[in-house]
C-alpha cells in the first residue's frame, strides 16, 4: 500500500510538471499555425493576381482564410480562392500546406459524425479536434463574416461573396480580429487563455494581439 501511495505522488509531481508545459505547447502550435495560414493567404494574393475584366464577379475569386462551425460543434478551416466565382471552393482550388503538401482544406462532409479525414487534406485545419478550440469570435471589420480575404495589393476584404460587380465595396475600413477560445473543460485546455489575431484594414497587416 506504502508502495503504491509513493507511485501516485510520483505521478502527481510528474503530471503538475508537464501538463502546464503541454499546455503552453498547445497553445503556442495554435497561435503557429492559424498565423501561417493567414500569412500564406495573404502572400498568395500578392503573387496571384485574381483580376478578369471578363467576368464582373471576379472579386469573389480572392485567396481567402475560411473557417466553418459545424453543428456538432467542430471547427475546421480552408484557405482558398473560389476560381469559378460560382460555386463553393473545392480542393483543387486551395492552397498547399508547405509542412506536409496536403491541401489546406476540408469539406463540409467533415462535419459529419461518421466522417473520416480524407488524406489528402492537412489535419491542421481541423483546429477543434487537434487544438480544442471550441468557438471563434470575429469582430470589427469582420464582425458577422467567417473569413478573410486579401486583394493583389495585400489589402483586406470581407463579405466578397456579395460583390456583384468590382466596386470594391467590401474592402476593410476597420481592423478585424478573430478570437480563438479553447476548451474549458479539457484537462489540457481548461485554463489556456484565448488570443486574438488581427488582420489591419487597408495594410491587411496581420500580427497577434499583443495582450496575449
Amino acid at each position: 500500500m506504502i508502495e503504491l501511495v509513493f507511485v501516485i505522488v510520483v505521478i502527481g509531481i510528474l503530471a503538475s510538471a508537464f501538463i502546464p508545459q503541454l499546455s503552453r505547447d498547445l497553445r503556442q502550435e495554435a497561435k503557429d499555425t492559424i498565423l501561417s495560414a493567414l500569412y500564406q493567404t495573404k502572400q498568395l494574393a500578392l503573387n496571384d493576381s485574381k483580376h478578369n475584366s471578363n467576368d464582373p464577379q471576379w472579386q469573389k475569386s480572392y485567396w481567402k482564410w475560411r473557417y466553418t462551425l459545424c453543428k456538432k460543434g467542430d471547427i475546421f478551416y480552408i484557405v482558398t480562392s473560389n476560381i469559378d466565382n460560382r460555386t463553393n471552393a473545392d480542393r483543387v482550388e486551395s492552397a498547399i500546406d508547405p509542412s506536409n503538401h496536403k491541401y489546406i482544406y476540408q469539406s463540409n462532409y467533415i462535419c459529419r459524425k461518421d466522417a473520416k479525414e480524407n488524406i489528402l487534406d492537412s489535419p491542421k485545419v481541423l483546429i477543434t479536434k487537434r487544438f480544442a478550440i471550441t468557438s471563434i469570435v470575429s469582430k470589427g471589420g469582420c464582425s458577422g463574416f467567417q473569413h478573410v480575404a486579401f486583394d493583389s495589393l495585400g489589402r483586406p476584404h470581407s463579405g466578397i461573396d456579395g460583390y456583384t460587380q468590382p466596386d470594391y465595396k467590401f474592402l476593410l475600413k476597420d481592423d478585424c480580429s478573430f478570437t480563438f477560445n479553447f476548451d474549458k473543460e479539457g484537462f489540457f485546455t481548461s485554463e489556456l487563455k484565448p488570443f486574438t489575431i488581427v488582420i489591419e484594414s487597408i495594410t491587411g497587416r496581420i500580427y497577434l494581439k499583443k495582450t496575449n
